[in-house]
């Protein structure tokens, strides 16, 4: 049987667009491992797609004058969403000189490992439905729900999960009157709380506020990421514990607890501190990223406790809809039994892989498990009639 190949698709117009590049070089080295054959597609921060082998290489992506094009083995792309046209349509701009004859490029599976806006959001989700490929991860409204934190506490409330109540305000309500605003904060909670664009991950744009001052900044300064921000009241003496999920079948990893640097982990704590792990044949990090974040696997809890989170995360998991693989975080109080379900990542940093080699599940198997459910889906989908063969114009009269 032929090899499959894979489009790994990373980066994006994202503010996390270079954690993007890191899963993704951890991605194509575990795809690798497995025996499929790779086509890189980078995305640029404006958004320009770019095709071939050259891109497996991570010390490109340090160089800050590093531009796609400029690679032998490299080509300007788009993928159309006409369903008869399968291989990657050649950008104009992408010619190489005059006897430039461009390759066929096509993938079997698409393999989108994009945080952030515009892939892990469901906006790439939907263009792959149209353009009719089969692809890793959540579908369209489980990927939207999961970058859309106000929208999936109300999922999880009405799955019975224990969340933490919120107050939120859009750009326009936010300009047009934002003490209104943090009095209705004032009324509902009491300092500190924090601050949270609705659809962002990696800890971009998070803060806490201790005061009217303090929370009137904070949300300044996530409104330049997001037009809808959320308050919460904050947590004192608290843990991270965090739980994947890959499904159908729906199933738990072990579960982890984060070790922060300071009472939140910020995008330092998460994508900067750690070993640098081993070396992959792109030249890729290995087992840094998201994995070198300092961290007990297993969480040290007890083990009634694990299996409630472990269920928990599953529950979120349905609520949303998942396929694939996601990561649920859940905050515990200081209590150690009360937890709250805090957010769900549907393309976690590094696929939550280090989670899963801790449940026997290693990483060449994690991402053979993600690529064969994407077939198994699009398999599925093609029995579905979305069209019907009559025209219900044919007997108007012109």
């Amino acid at each position: 049987m032929a090899k499959l190949t894979v489009a790994v698709l990373f980066g994006g117009r994202s503010v996390e667009h270079e954690v993007s590049v890191i899963s993704a070089h951890q991605v194509m080295d575990a795809l690798d491992v497995a025996g499929y054959n790779l086509l890189p597609i980078f995305i640029d921060k404006k958004g320009s797609w770019f095709a071939g082998s050259d891109l497996y290489n991570l010390k490109l992506y340090s160089d800050p004058k590093f531009r796609p094009e400029e690679q032998r083995n490299a080509h300007r792309v788009a993928l159309s969403p006409d369903t008869s046209y399968r291989q990657l349509v050649m950008h104009p701009s992408g010619a190489k000189g005059f006897f430039y004859k461009p390759p066929i490029l096509w993938a079997d599976v698409f393999f989108p490992v994009l945080h952030g806006s515009f892939g892990e959001d469901g906006r790439l989700q939907g263009l792959f439905e149209v353009a009719d490929v089969p692809y890793a991860g959540c579908g369209v409204l489980a990927a939207a729900l999961g970058m859309d934190k106000i929208a999936q506490k109300e999922r999880f409330r009405a799955a019975g999960l224990p969340v933490l109540d919120c107050e939120w305000v859009d750009r326009r309500e936010w300009s047009a009157n934002p003490d209104r605003f943090i009095k209705q904060v004032e009324a509902k909670f009491d300092y500190p709380v924090i601050v949270k664009p609705c659809s962002l991950g990696s800890s971009i744009g998070i803060a806490r506020a201790a005061s009217a001052k303090e929370l009137t900044s904070a949300i300044e300064t996530a409104m330049t990421f997001d037009d809808r921000v959320l308050v919460e009241r904050a947590l004192t003496d608290f843990s991270e514990v965090n739980c994947s999920v890959i499904g159908p079948p729906n199933r738990p990893s072990v579960c982890e607890m984060p070790l922060s640097a300071g009472e939140l982990l910020s995008f330092d704590d998460k994508y900067r501190r750690g070993g640098k792990g081993t070396k992959g044949k792109g030249g890729g990090i290995g087992k840094s990223g998201m994995a070198g974040l300092s961290r007990k696997i297993p969480a040290p809890i007890p083990a009634e406790l694990a299996a409630r989170i472990q269920s928990a995360a599953v529950q979120a998991f349905q609520a949303i809809g998942g396929f694939g693989i996601s990561r649920v975080d859940f905050l515990l109080d200081k209590d150690g039994s009360t937890f709250h379900a805090n957010e769900i990542n549907t393309m976690p940093g590094s696929l939550s892989f280090y989670l899963w080699e801790a449940s026997g599940l290693p990483f060449d198997k994690l991402v053979t498990t993600l690529v064969e459910g994407a077939v198994e889906r699009h398999r599925s989908q093609s029995k579905t009639q979305f069209s019907l063969d009559v025209n219900l114009l044919s007997g108007r009269k012109p």
